[in-house]
């Protein structure tokens, strides 16, 4: 979609060589996209609190690295602070730098103060990735640092989808529950997209037993109750998990009180290049969470032609049809799961057969330039 070129601002704390999320690799890939477009991006994010501000180009695209406060650090309130402390630098940097820009993109919580700017509300956009109170609806009571985080920023969240021109929700399931709670006309879905990776595609490993997590630990992603469940799974069934996150020491005691060890392992945090290529070495990937807005991880694996196990949630729902590219379970159902890891072990021509299927709708519906042309339509709404 070749159009006047724009110049675009987003804003994401973190970008994937310092943090490897979804929203992080969404942001990247993105602009990435865009510039190959002939559009001039830029990417506010988080740099060194002891550092001066930072600008450097990367594949085309400007890096503003702008320094703040390291609240993590700050041990009752480290979620909070940490994302205040970003929020509250952008929205300092945003007062000062917004001229040139015809686009201001937020993405997720970063630049949730932005609302608080009149005088660049009229270019302003955000892109909704999952709401807090959703994604903490798991929250122990005691946890007074998430429960906190919580409070405050939905506030914030909801400021600025009020106070954005247009909206973006990644998946139809949470511009449903977006369109509940603030009853907005100006949203639009687009989902996540993926890059492929043709040399690997359609490799498939018929004789490995061990499957694969890719995410946060935590604890809404259902993985506690999944692990005791493999204490009563055929011995030679396997599972590798790749992450890190808040529950990882919960796991941990899980797998050593279960004697499990040799059949999973806690693999640690990983680069998106070194998932890519460890994905097609596994039988299929599993998410077994209890919310995901999209679930991008699920998409990757059927870009490389890998199906997947995965939540009967309806977001989830609108990315993995049961028995064509996957197979859905009922995440309040553990041995479900089981279940289907066995089907797949037995059933390897029908699990290469959905990993092939995944991968056509992947073609179709989630290539970048499906995701950029959509992106590009939400643009030009606000620079007309």
């Amino acid at each position: 979609m070749k159009t006047s070129p724009l110049s675009i601002l987003l804003i994401c704390k973190s970008l994937p060589w310092k943090f490897n999320g979804g929203i992080q690799t969404h942001v990247w890939e993105l602009s990435r996209a865009l510039v190959a477009e002939g559009h001039q991006v830029a990417i506010l994010t988080g740099g060194p609190y002891k550092q001066a501000e930072k600008m450097y180009d990367k594949e085309g695209v400007s890096i503003i690295e702008i320094p703040y406060f390291p609240g993590r650090y700050l041990k009752p309130v480290s979620m909070l602070a940490e994302e205040l402390s970003f929020n509250l630098a952008s929205k300092r940097w945003v007062r000062e730098n917004h001229k040139p820009f015809n686009i201001i993109h937020a993405q997720g919580r970063s630049g949730y103060l932005l609302y608080s700017l009149s005088v660049i509300r009229p270019k302003l956009i955000t892109t909704i990735h999952g709401l807090i109170a959703s994604e903490t609806k798991c929250t122990k009571w005691y946890d007074l640092d998430t429960r906190l985080h919580s409070l405050i920023s939905s506030r914030a969240e909801r400021k600025l989808i009020e106070g954005s021109r247009q909206c973006v929700a990644v998946s139809k399931d949470l511009k449903a529950d977006l369109n509940k709670r603030f009853h907005q006309a100006k949203l639009n879905v687009i989902p996540n997209g993926v890059r492929f990776s043709p040399q690997r595609a359609g490799h498939f490993n018929s004789c490995t037993s061990r499957f694969l997590f890719v995410g946060r630990l935590h604890p809404i992603k259902g993985l506690a109750p999944l692990l005791t469940a493999m204490a009563k799974a055929p011995a030679h069934i396997c599972l590798d998990i790749i992450g890190d996150g808040p529950q990882y020491a919960v796991l941990k005691c899980l797998i050593d009180r279960n004697r499990l060890g040799n059949r999973i392992r806690l693999l640690g945090a990983h680069n998106n290049e070194s998932v890519h290529r460890t994905l097609p070495f596994y039988r299929a990937l599993v998410l077994p969470s209890y919310y995901e807005t999209q679930g991008i991880v699920l998409i990757e694996s059927n870009a490389q032609a890998i199906p997947v196990i995965a939540s009967d949630i309806p977001a989830i729902r609108e990315t993995v049809e049961h028995g064509v590219n996957g197979l859905l379970c009922d995440p309040h159902d553990p041995a479900s799961f089981i279940e289907a890891m066995k089907y797949y072990i037995k059933q390897p021509a029908a699990a290469q057969r959905m990993g092939m299927a995944g991968r056509e709708r992947v073609i179709h519906r989630y290539s970048w330039d499906n995701i950029v042309n959509q992106t590009l339509s939400v643009y030009h709404k606000l620079a007309v």
